[in-house]
């Protein structure tokens, strides 16, 4: 496991940089792609060391999104997948077919393990929806549908969505579209790649967060070496324990 001092602060300035990404705007002619990364109320995240975990949670803190974007900036990666939802936009006067949409990685690694973390339930997604695998040397999209929550994804096609399927986006059209980045046994980041095609020409545009790509680690080998939960539900003693 690459565990330095080095690259973990390497990764709490990654992550620092992709507080950045909860909502970002790819301006230009002709498509314009606006988004946020998702933060559901009951979330995973994996830390690269323990000293990632803090001691004391202030009061303003201690919620689902300010507690993910606490730990986020301490160095956390989101734990098998991350999900953002992004509004596509022809902001131009001609006709735009998006004929593909492609994940560039980075910084690709082993996941992390010294600490699991999550924040539990409290109790009881026209959008097309697309999965990656970021464990595939180049990730594919694919149509999926969540089941009931963020947390189940299934995959509904028999091949990649773009070889039978185009976005086509008429002058002033826009169309919503829900990304899920999932890892089973590495650790990256990584954003998107759009293949556009407008009045016979093609062009690539990347679309990455303000700031810094998603980061997203999958499952270590030899699992977590600490496992731990918010337990938001002990009021003013919340603290972090073992789950149970």
């Amino acid at each position: 496991m690459i565990e330095s001092i080095a690259a973990s602060l390497g990764a709490a300035a990654l992550i620092a940089l992709c507080v950045a990404a909860r909502r970002w705007v790819k301006r230009g002619a002709p498509l314009a792609v606006t988004g946020e990364v998702i933060v559901p109320k009951a979330w995973e995240l994996a830390l690269p060391t323990d000293e990632a975990l803090p001691s004391h949670v202030p009061q303003d803190q201690r919620f689902p999104r300010p507690m993910y974007w606490l730990l986020r900036r301490r160095g956390a990666a989101d734990f098998k997948a991350t999900s953002a939802k992004l509004l596509l936009e022809n902001r131009s006067e001609q006709p735009l077919t998006i004929t593909d949409i492609k994940v560039r990685r980075e910084q690709l690694d082993e996941p992390f393990s010294a600490v699991w973390v999550r924040y539990p339930p409290a109790g009881a997604v026209g959008a097309i929806v697309l999965d990656f695998l970021l464990d595939d040397d180049h990730p594919e999209a694919w149509s999926a549908a969540y089941e009931d929550s963020l947390a189940r994804l299934t995959r509904t096609g028999e091949r990649p969505y773009f070889d039978d399927h185009v976005i086509s986006l008429a002058p002033g059209e826009s169309q919503p579209l829900l990304v899920t980045g999932r890892a089973e046994g590495v650790r990256c980041s990584w954003w998107l790649k759009f293949e556009v095609t407008q009045a016979g020409k093609h062009r690539t545009i990347d679309v990455v967060p303000e700031g810094g790509a998603f980061f997203t680690s999958g499952v270590p080998a030899s699992g977590s070496r600490r496992r731990v939960q918010w337990s938001w539900y002990e009021g003013a003693d919340a603290r972090f324990v073992t789950p149970p």
